[in-house]
């Protein structure tokens, strides 16, 4: 079965579409237009884990201050605490706090 071909309607007749200036773009325009996809997906992961980026923050500033050495290499196997550890730690713990919270705190709107 052969698929059925619809003329153009009225006032359509002689319209060429062309897509050739979409060529002068070239590699700025795909450049750009990756910059903006990853642009557009950072701050989609900002505006998911900014509080999980705050807490890992304010925790690797203060935690020499906190702990002595000695504990932070046991608990990290390092002198100083790695950043993107503390990250993944906060947003293990804010999505642990999230989903045993009871249902009596939600904010009211």
């Amino acid at each position: 079965m052969e698929p059925e071909i619809i003329p153009p309607g009225p006032g359509f007749e002689g319209v060429r579409v062309r897509v050739a200036h979409v060529r002068s773009l070239g590699f700025l325009g795909a450049f750009l237009a990756l910059m903006t996809m990853l642009a557009a997906v950072g701050f989609g992961l900002l505006m998911l884990f900014w509080r999980a980026l705050l807490a890992a923050a304010v925790t690797a500033i203060l935690w020499p201050h906190v702990f002595s050495r000695e504990f932070t290499l046991w608990v990290f196997g390092a002198e100083r605490a790695p950043f993107w550890k503390m990250f993944l730690l906060m947003a293990l713990l804010g999505t642990l706090a999230k989903a045993l919270r009871p249902t009596s705190w939600e904010r009211r709107r």
